[in-house]
């Protein structure tokens, strides 16, 4: 919820210097990203994201992709299950060669299989998608039998349709239930990588916008909060290394102290999401502004 908010500051803010990310070359969308990606495949104006987070009025044309999908529901809460391994087969891999899998490939194997369904959380992008968007789209998840990441849209990945699609990448491990897409149970993208920016190593693009909810734009931090956001950061810059070594013009927005301190630990509480959607389109305003070379790209 919290990280849904956070897009829709920066997409909203990189709309009003000019910059529609509908138009993008590529969109990798991972977790709360593939929703914002889907959102914007389908039309949805990012000058109409924060009033969509705040419950404000929006466009005609946003209106429009809205009532075709509904509102947002209110977050379930979690309810108890089996407290058995969602994968012992994976997590049998995982004993045999641990350093082939990311951390949170060993998490998602190795909790409980979640309670929710994500039918309860997500307002549903079917009625919006009757083929998968033509520009190139990435929707990310986890194979939860054998751990591998799979990018869904890109060429030689699996079938699938985008709404099944955007709600395996919603599947937090332990949280929501895994999500079944021809007989292959899949979870959370992020528990490969949280951006998987590498994936997009070689596509000859003109930049990179990257937007990080779940990393920190400090290395060095007071507050207990941002110690789990440092790997999360650290990985984002090994992805993008590459990218910048081939010199790629790279803009990254990750929360700033304020921005940590407003979303908290709590991802899922939904009474934040206009005060995080709100500061996010602030800080994200002041960041674009600290890059004109890179704006100018992308005009």
């Amino acid at each position: 919820m919290t990280g849904t908010a956070f897009h829709a500051g920066v997409l909203e803010a990189l709309a009003r210097h000019g910059w529609d990310a509908r138009d993008a070359s590529v969109i990798v969308g991972t977790s709360a990203g593939s929703t914002s990606a889907a959102l914007l495949r389908a039309g949805f104006p990012p000058t109409d994201y924060v009033a969509r987070m705040t419950g404000a009025p929006v466009s005609e044309e946003g209106a429009a992709v809205l009532d075709r999908i509904g509102r947002v529901p209110a977050a379930p809460k979690r309810r108890s299950g089996p407290l058995r391994p969602a994968s012992p087969a994976l997590l049998r891999s995982i004993a045999r060669a641990p350093w082939r899998y990311p951390l949170g490939v060993h998490a998602a194997a190795a909790l409980p299989a979640g309670t929710v369904g994500i039918a309860e959380v997500s307002p549903g992008f079917g009625p919006l998608f009757h083929h998968w968007p033509t520009a190139p789209t990435w929707i990310t998840a986890v194979r939860l039998d054998t751990g591998t990441r799979v990018a869904f849209g890109r060429p030689g990945s699996p079938p699938a349709t985008l709404p099944d699609a955007v709600s395996a990448s919603c599947s937090i491990p332990g949280y929501f239930r895994p999500v079944d897409i021809d007989g292959v149970a899949y979870v959370d993208g992020g528990a490969w990588s949280v951006h998987h920016a590498d994936l997009l190593v070689g596509q000859r693009l003109d930049a990179v916008v990257v937007s990080a909810p779940l990393s920190t734009a400090d290395w060095l931090a007071p507050e207990l909060g941002a110690i789990p956001r440092l790997p999360i950061r650290r990985q984002l810059e090994k992805e993008l290394q590459p990218l910048r070594a081939a010199g790629v013009p790279v803009l990254v927005v990750q929360p700033d102290r304020r921005l940590r301190g407003l979303m908290g630990l709590n991802s899922m509480d939904i009474r934040k999401r206009p005060t995080v959607a709100q500061a996010a389109h602030v800080m994200a305003d002041r960041v674009i502004c600290a890059h004109p070379d890179l704006l100018r790209v992308l005009r």
